[in-house]
């Protein structure tokens, strides 16, 4: 296994490597003084199956709030970037020249980082002179048009379908757009009306559609609207596919099989899905789904992967089967915890090797967070009966530190503390989205729990086995 995620490591730089060669310079300049001496890191997503971003460009804002970066792409690019309180995204287009106009800036509050469901405003970014023909121009048109009526007329067309005016709605905006020469734009207004014929139809003829926009035509991987359709229609697509006629067949496939061959000539057995190409990502969608899931085993899905990625003949599709690998096996129950190193509460840095030796029940948290000051009175009880035999460490979050520091004194919290800026890196890796978050690890760095139970959860009743099992092996 380790043999084959390093080999397609290896591809991949190679990949990157050989289309780094042919990139087109993109300028991006302009002037915000709201954000003068800040950074903010562009990103554009590798493929919209996984979507795992990658770095494009860093916009450095000099005191005067004056900025301006070059960049390489060689296709149109969908980038985007997280601040404050925004998620921004312009598209870009090689050998392009945008003076960008960013947002007044509004900070994150206390209360929006510890909010598990807070969602960033999203907006397109503004760029001044644009003309009525460019493509940002273009897509934040159609999108405030097509946005206004689906806003407006949501729950109708959700109820009524097609005996709303959706069809006049289709007709005056396809009209209203159908000049203007853009391949990609045309495309992604094609894909977006498509969707919402896909809603207002409830589906019923999703298979229709399936044939018409997608199982002949070209694979739109970087287009936005292509993608999300067809993400909305194969979304768990395995996972569904297990409960009908054919699902024992899918299943002896995986579990036992591993055999991308005879995978695709089950799910080719479909006419949707005679395309090689295009059938080829509808297996990349449903294996990637499965992983979330409890339906398939992640060993198997993990072999059939594999086997996929060396008989591929698409470099799109090994980066997706890569990512795939990536996503799935990050944080997998039985993998290597991932390294950190952060301050503790006199500053000293630690690392996640200097707690090796026993098994450590790691936990993140915000004092802030009523529900984590709720579980410290708990945590505490488990910490002073296991504290011979466990190790315990908190990686807190708070932004004003000395107001925690204050907190862990006055509680008489007895074990290890550390502490992370709220965009540090090692909340990505664990994938800490609320807090508190639990994660047991075992003597070695091997994750025994992940996530795992929290002090309520009656975590102490699994330590216990776990201890008393070790034990026994000795």
């Amino acid at each position: 296994m380790l043999v084959f995620v390093r080999k397609i490591l290896l591809c991949t730089l190679c990949l990157v490597c050989l289309a780094s060669s042919s990139l087109w310079a993109t300028r991006v300049f302009g002037t915000a003084k709201d954000y003068a001496g800040s950074e903010i890191i562009f990103y554009h997503y590798q493929e919209r199956i996984t979507y795992m971003k990658e770095e494009v460009f860093r916009l450095k804002v000099d005191e005067n709030g004056n900025f301006e970066a070059n960049f390489g792409i060689d296709r149109i690019t969908y980038i985007f970037a997280e601040f404050g309180v925004y998620y921004v995204y312009f598209y870009a287009e090689p050998d392009g020249n945008y003076e960008l106009m960013l947002p007044e800036y509004f900070e994150r509050t206390e209360g929006d980082l510890l909010n598990p469901y807070f969602e960033p405003t999203e907006m397109q970014l503004g760029i001044k002179n644009m003309k009525n023909t460019d493509l940002n121009y273009l897509i934040m048109d159609f999108d405030y048009y097509f946005n206004r009526y689906y806003d407006l007329k949501h729950e109708d067309l959700y109820v009524s379908g097609l005996k709303t005016d959706v069809d006049t709605f289709i007709n005056n905006i396809n009209a209203r757009y159908k000049k203007y020469d853009n391949p990609y734009f045309q495309q992604y207004r094609r894909y977006r009306i498509a969707a919402l014929k896909n809603m207002v139809t409830k589906q019923d003829y999703e298979s229709a559609l399936v044939y018409s926009y997608y199982s002949n035509k070209e694979i739109l991987y970087d287009n936005p609207a292509y993608m999300d359709l067809f993400n909305s229609i194969y979304h768990n697509y395995f996972d569904n596919y297990l409960v009908t006629a054919g699902g024992p067949d899918l299943y002896r496939v995986i579990t036992y099989g591993h055999s991308i061959s005879l995978l695709h000539r089950l799910i080719g057995s479909n006419p949707k899905h005679k395309n090689k190409q295009f059938r080829e990502l509808v297996i990349l969608k449903g294996i990637n789904d499965a992983f979330a899931n409890d339906n398939l085993q992640w060993l198997p899905l993990l072999l059939t992967l594999d086997s996929l990625y060396i008989t591929t003949e698409y470099p799109i599709h090994q980066q997706i089967a890569q990512n795939i690998a990536d996503n799935s096996l990050t944080m997998a129950k039985g993998t290597v915890a991932l390294p950190f190193e952060l301050p503790d509460s006199m500053g000293n840095k630690m690392s996640l090797a200097d707690f090796r030796g026993k098994y450590l029940y790691l936990q993140f948290a915000n004092t802030q967070s009523y529900s984590s000051a709720a579980e410290f009175d708990v945590l505490k009880r488990v910490y002073n009966r296991y504290k011979g035999l466990c190790l315990f460490v908190t990686i807190l979050t708070d932004t004003d530190k000395e107001k925690a520091k204050k907190f862990i004194s006055d509680n008489s919290l007895g074990w290890t503390f550390l502490f992370a800026e709220t965009n540090d890196k090692v909340l990505t890796d664990y994938k800490v989205k609320a807090f508190p978050t639990y994660y047991l690890i075992d003597p070695y760095g091997m994750l025994v729990m992940s996530p795992a139970p929290s002090p309520a959860e009656n975590f102490e009743k699994y330590l216990f086995k776990i201890i008393e099992n070790q034990k026994k092996k000795k």
